[in-house]
């Protein structure tokens, strides 16, 4: 490769500079097979680093919409259990003659599922907050006496909104 242009510049130290950068250039000169191993080397690091991306991207897509439908699951079973231990501590608080609106068999199914869904949110905080929210609300709802209902409230209230806050990080 040859630089014709030094001649024609103006200055005696950009003819030099110029004369010195030719004389670089000229010594790299590269065999076309050089060329084009590189050219194929630089195409596979590039292809490597984007299947690698690629790859964690969808690793991370994935993870994300597990846990979306988790934290969504485990708010629908637990709002569904507590729905039905307030049908059971009205109807225990009423003194009612009447079959039991929540026995104590479809309360432990219904608990089963509600832990199976709490057992896929990969936060361990709010797993735990909802594992004690679970506890205490059974003690409560069941009448044990020990509890209070401002605290399950409370419980409740704190589990559903790190639970929205979880949902809404993820979906952002």
């Amino acid at each position: 490769m040859q630089i014709q242009t030094c001649g024609q510049l103006d200055s005696k130290d950009l003819i030099q500079l110029c004369d010195f950068v030719r004389e670089d250039i000229s010594s790299l000169s590269l065999t076309p097979w050089t060329t084009a191993f590189l050219g194929l080397l630089t195409g596979l690091a590039i292809t490597w680093v984007t299947v690698l991306g690629n790859r964690r991207a969808q690793r991370a897509e994935r993870r994300n919409t597990a846990q979306l439908a988790a934290l969504i699951a485990v708010q629908d079973v637990a709002l569904k259990l507590r729905s039905r231990w307030t049908e059971h501590l009205d109807y225990l608080q009423s003194g009612s003659a009447g079959p039991d609106p929540f026995p104590a068999l479809a309360q432990a199914a219904l608990q089963g599922q509600f832990r199976t869904a709490a057992s896929r949110i990969d936060n361990n905080e709010l797993r735990e907050d909802y594992v004690r929210w679970e506890k205490y609300a059974e003690l409560f709802f069941n009448n044990s006496g020990r509890q209070q209902g401002y605290a399950e409230q409370k419980l409740w209230d704190g589990v559903l909104e790190r639970s929205g806050k979880n949902i809404r990080w993820i979906d952002a």
